[in-house]
């Protein structure tokens, strides 16, 4: 599947965003994406929990669960590839700062 259209996508609407006069002045942005984050991760949470309910306890483990043809090996191996991706991603995460910082800071003069 092609991610084309939606990186296309998302770069049109960064472009329409950045023509916003004042943009970095919308204070109660944050606290709309801070309560839309929040409330995201306790649906996510209330999901992975009625699950464990209704299944009565935690199945599955790292090898455990059978999709397909899919052998052990495959599986640590694709897990170890997820945990890098999320490494690699955190890396990024001092630059969503500096940006923050860059969008917050008064102009200079």
């Amino acid at each position: 599947m092609s991610s084309n259209m939606y990186m296309i996508s998302f770069g049109i609407v960064e472009i329409i965003f950045s023509q916003i006069p004042g943009f970095d002045q919308l204070w109660w942005l944050s606290i709309v994406v801070a309560v839309m984050s929040f409330t995201y991760s306790t649906i996510g949470l209330g999901l992975g929990i009625g699950k464990v309910i209704e299944n009565r306890g935690v199945r599955g483990s790292l090898t455990e669960i059978t999709i397909g043809t899919v052998t052990q090996t495959k599986k640590v191996w694709r897990t170890m590839q997820a945990l890098g991706d999320i490494a690699f991603a955190y890396s990024y995460s001092l630059i969503l700062v500096e940006i923050q910082d860059t969008v917050k800071s008064p102009p200079s003069e």
